[in-house]
């Protein structure tokens, strides 16, 4: 299970490549005028393709997510140590 996030990426262009191949039908299949069939032929599957990728991608983000918040927390804890408010102990 540690290499899921990057195998789930790998498989989120398939799943990418389906969606926009399938939103491309649905829209050049819809009876629409010629400006309008042109610019919804452009956005639509592009939209419909992140979406069908989105479930393969948030495992991955998720994790590096992680990571960078445990190496911010990290470089955080020795600033914390040297505070400066301590008196000298005169």
């Amino acid at each position: 299970m540690r290499f899921l996030p990057e195998i789930m990426l790998v498989l989120s262009f398939p799943a990418g490549i389906l969606g926009y191949t399938l939103g491309m039908h649905v829209m050049s299949s819809l009876p629409l005028s010629e400006d309008t069939q042109g610019f919804l032929v452009l956005v639509v599957p592009l939209f419909v393709a992140g979406l069908f990728m989105l479930p393969f991608l948030v495992p991955f983000f998720d994790r590096k997510a992680k990571q960078d918040l445990a190496a911010y927390i990290r470089s955080q804890e020795p600033a914390d140590d040297d505070s400066g408010d301590a008196p000298d102990g005169e």
